[in-house]
């Protein structure tokens, strides 16, 4: 079997693949960081963005004593998520530098960093979906307040139906990460990763 090559080009999907990294490895990294210094700030920031900014104080306070509760009773589990979060930030970054400065294992610490992100993603699910039906059950009163105060509820909306608009953020959230790593398999798995790291024989160039 062929060693990868350093590639000598830089194609425009492998631009647009880094630069997406690149922004998702700095938001991870930066997000994560927030969540060990302070447990809480991801779960106020998602329960108080519900509200306008015109709400009362008296809701607020409300809102962010929901946060402090959930948060306090999974506090092990999201400082070991802010844990994970920053080493899949760093491992995100490191195959950006290496895929940038044309280093040859570049398409393989793509394929690692991938692969560990649908783990990290799908593997966070199970804590957000709870965390937010706990949010639902919990907060049902303020939180159901909250929604048609914005108007953005759906049409017939009930309280019974909060515990479904709280889960679906965090599910939406963590599939789309997924899809966005299996994109990055599938070009640097593929054909085009294989042919820019000297891997397979480039194809033929017609007429």
């Amino acid at each position: 079997m062929s060693e990868a090559k350093a590639p000598t080009h830089r194609p425009t999907w492998l631009t647009l693949l880094t630069s997406s990294m690149l922004v998702y490895g700095g938001i991870t990294l930066v997000g994560a960081l927030l969540m060990l210094r302070e447990p809480k700030a991801m779960a106020v920031t998602a329960i108080e963005n519900m509200a306008r900014p015109t709400e009362s104080a008296e809701t607020m306070q409300k809102l962010e004593a929901l946060s402090d509760a959930i948060v306090n009773r999974h506090k092990a589990e999201v400082r070991a998520g802010a844990l994970i979060s920053l080493g899949v930030g760093l491992l995100t970054l490191y195959a950006v530098a290496a895929i940038l400065s044309r280093d040859r294992h570049g398409r393989k610490l793509a394929m690692i960093a991938a692969g560990v992100g649908i783990a990290y993603q799908l593997g966070s699910l199970p804590l957000g979906v709870a965390m937010a039906r706990q949010a639902a059950t919990e907060g049902a009163a303020i939180l159901a307040q909250v929604v048609i105060d914005s108007g953005r509820q759906p049409p017939g909306f009930t309280a019974d139906q909060l515990s479904n608009l709280m889960v679906v953020p965090a599910i939406l959230a963590g599939v789309l990460g997924a899809l966005c790593c299996l994109v990055l398999l599938y070009y640097f798995g593929g054909r085009r990763g294989r042919a820019l790291y000297g891997l397979d024989s480039p194809p033929a160039r017609q007429g």
